[in-house]
């Protein structure tokens, strides 16, 4: 899930719930030194990737990710929007997959993105990280920096 932190240490300027913008896996496993808070097992990347939606609306990622977090049976995937007519899901499947899972994400994608544009949903093997080695979840190729509406142009 996403790495979201609180840090009370300053008086001046505490933050609360300040999301990281990483995503990283927890290890329900007891720490060596006998402290049982939450540790973190593996950083998976970076949530801030947006995608725009076949009328030009910019969302962030978190709106496909959000279809398929809550299905049962998938290890990791990717989303991989090509232009703002075609957008492909890579799913790495484990026990507990349904196969109408795929019919789900299409859908759920087409309501989010447009029901024109054609979403591709598959079962893979493997996912490749990025060159840096990394793995990001959303990647759009369908907007470009000056669209963001971030001001980070």
């Amino acid at each position: 899930g996403e790495i979201v932190v609180t840090h009370l240490a300053t008086g001046d300027f505490p933050f609360v719930r300040y999301r990281t913008g990483d995503v990283g896996v927890i290890d329900n496993g007891l720490c060596d030194c006998g402290r049982s808070l939450p540790r973190l097992r593996d950083l998976q990347g970076r949530t801030t990737d947006f995608v725009v939606a076949a009328d030009g609306t910019v969302m962030h990622g978190l709106a496909l990710i959000y279809v398929i977090r809550d299905l049962s049976g998938i290890k990791s995937f990717k989303i991989t929007q090509e232009t703002r007519q075609l957008t492909r899901v890579d799913i790495i499947a484990e026990p507990g997959f349904e196969p109408t899972s795929l019919q789900t994400i299409v859908a759920g994608f087409k309501r989010r993105l447009g029901e024109q544009v054609d979403v591709q949903a598959q079962v893979v093997a493997a996912i490749q990280p990025e060159r840096s080695g990394k793995y990001r979840y959303v990647i759009s190729h369908a907007i470009d920096n000056s669209s963001r509406g971030d001001g980070l142009a």
